[in-house]
């Protein structure tokens, strides 16, 4: 067996539960959460501590949310973190936390090994690129993104790690097209415009495969591939494979620490 080009953090094996920040409870963060339990269920058989995980969300569901998110026509009304950590928390046997407000992007001590973005703002994906640029930490940052009917996922390091290769990041790759993506669109009345807007798919197929990604790294010990590229008729999954090589055609050139 090859090893393979990024290995576990030694975060994540401590003698102590992975400290998750989720920013984000609606399309893909909602169904990511319910892939997030399982996760934790499954870590937790195999004697490691689980997840100590907390959720960030402002927004209410909507009516127009149900039968795309983890939410029930009942919902409309409640704030979607409390709502959905309240079922995870329920049929796993949790006690991870919903905080119904936005995260500030630009705050420091977050204190996280693994930060996980499920928010439509790219704004928000610059501002915590930026502000974290250059700060020393081991914390990784998956991100989740998605339009229509594809989307990306990134895995990369939020800052700079203590040791090892830097595995960059969504700001990194993407850098200002982060603020071109930005929906200002009203919300959606119903399912059905809703679903006029966006492919019911690719939310469920984004969850999957973030979760895939994050179990590889937990299980196998390590990673060749940090992210993917998501895309619905043809359903296809493209690796973002970790390989300076391919860094370089988003216009990033690979970093090491400091000695």
């Amino acid at each position: 067996m090859t090893t393979p080009r990024f290995v576990i953090p030694e975060t994540f094996i401590a003698d102590r539960p992975i400290r998750v920040t989720v920013v984000g409870a609606g399309g893909t963060g909602s169904l990511f959460l319910s892939e997030l339990g399982r996760l934790d269920a499954a870590l937790r058989v195999q004697g490691h501590h689980g997840m100590d995980v907390t959720v960030f969300d402002p927004d209410t569901f909507s009516p127009a949310n149900f039968g795309r998110q983890m939410t029930t026509q009942g919902d409309a009304g409640f704030n979607k973190a409390i709502m959905v950590v309240g079922r995870v928390n329920n049929f796993f046997g949790l006690d991870w936390r919903a905080v119904p407000e936005a995260l500030d992007p630009v705050r420091r001590g977050i204190g996280a090994d693994l930060i996980v973005g499920c928010v439509d703002s790219g704004k928000f994906r610059y501002q915590l690129g930026q502000s974290c640029r250059g700060v020393r930490t081991d914390a990784l940052w998956c991100d989740f993104g998605n339009g229509s009917d594809r989307g990306q996922i990134v895995l990369g390091h939020l800052g700079t790690p203590s040791r090892g290769q830097r595995l960059p990041n969504v700001y990194d790759l993407y850098g200002q097209e982060l603020l071109a993506g930005d929906d200002d669109d009203l919300p959606s009345c119903s399912l059905a415009e809703a679903l006029t807007r966006q492919k019911w798919a690719i939310n469920q197929n984004m969850a999957t495969a973030g979760a895939t990604l994050l179990s590889t790294l937990l299980f196998d010990g390590g990673l060749d591939a940090h992210g993917a590229l998501v895309r619905l008729n043809p359903l296809t999954v493209s690796p973002l494979m970790i390989d300076p090589a391919v860094w370089a055609t988003f216009g990033y050139t690979a970093t090491t620490p400091d000695a």
